[in-house]
């Protein structure tokens, strides 16, 4: 349910609401019910103070806190926020997310960016996040009156920027390419894995490792973090297009970005055996 949220000072009723400000374009498809399912509402640990936390649904979404302070005079003491209720229990606690803000009111007059599907997490540093709509409106109007600012932190999900990574397989196993996402701070291995990908063993027996989780990097390599010790030593001078699956990683990234690797590339070229042991004897 969507309710008006225009709180003035002392115990001033909620006012009819105005007509919402239309949001601006790059934004339009943004509402809080499409929001509402990268939402999922946690209760944390006793050690943690048993409170609840918002936090995103998926790996496809982060979450970012943003501080805002809306003006407020007497003669105009709302916040002008319109707010959206999904789902409750019997201690009222939530998910409550913004829905719109109301045309002329002294949300959308201060020009700050607050958007659908954001959720209200502090008001003038009392706590009210993973409330319902009832409780939040009791802590917003808690707040100082008018005409102090409305001071708030918002939790807003933000889509996490990921690689489209295409795999491809050598040529004699006749497998055709796969395309999956990398999301940043996760290891090429694990995502692979993940994805039933199978990218080989690590090492032998005597813990040597043989390359045999390697892959070439065909397209975004300077997608990549930069190599470990271990890499470097193996792989820079010689195969300098070669990256261990088991050390690769991404770093967080600024946009989406596209990435080509061969797994399983020809490990003979550069192993040979020699005296019951591997040695390193890369192709030039």
């Amino acid at each position: 349910m969507m309710r008006p949220l225009l709180l003035a000072a002392c115990a001033q009723a909620l006012l009819t609401p105005s007509p919402v400000r239309p949001v601006a374009t790059r934004l339009r498809a943004r509402t809080a019910d499409g929001m509402s399912k990268g939402w999922k509402v946690l209760r944390l640990s006793e050690e943690e103070g048993n409170a609840i936390s918002l936090a995103a649904n998926s790996n496809e979404w982060g979450t970012k806190e943003i501080e805002v302070e809306i003006p407020r005079s007497a003669e105009s003491p709302g916040i002008g926020i319109l707010l959206e209720e999904f789902g409750a229990n019997d201690e009222g606690e939530g998910l409550t997310l913004v829905a719109g803000l109301v045309d002329g009111g002294n949300a959308a007059l201060s020009g700050l960016e607050i958007l659908p599907g954001d959720a209200i997490i502090r008001a003038d540093g009392a706590n009210v996040e993973g409330l319902g709509y009832d409780r939040t409106v009791d802590a917003l109007g808690a707040m100082a009156p008018a005409p102090a600012p409305a001071r708030l932190t918002l939790k807003r999900l933000l889509k996490i920027p990921k690689v489209t990574l295409t795999v491809m397989f050598p040529p004699e196993e006749n497998e055709p390419n796969r395309v999956i996402n990398w999301y940043p701070r996760r290891g090429l291995r694990e995502t692979l894995l993940v994805n039933k990908i199978d990218v080989g063993g690590t090492c032998t027996e005597d813990m040597q490792c043989l390359l045999r989780c390697s892959c070439v990097v065909r397209k975004g390599r300077a997608l990549l973090e930069d190599w470990g010790i271990q890499e470097k030593q193996m792989l820079e001078k010689k195969e300098p297009d070669w990256r261990l699956t088991c050390r690769a990683c991404l770093p967080p990234l600024e946009e989406d970005g596209e990435m080509t690797i061969r797994i399983r590339p020809d490990t003979e070229n550069v192993l040979r055996r020699k005296g019951g042991a591997y040695e390193y004897k890369f192709k030039m």
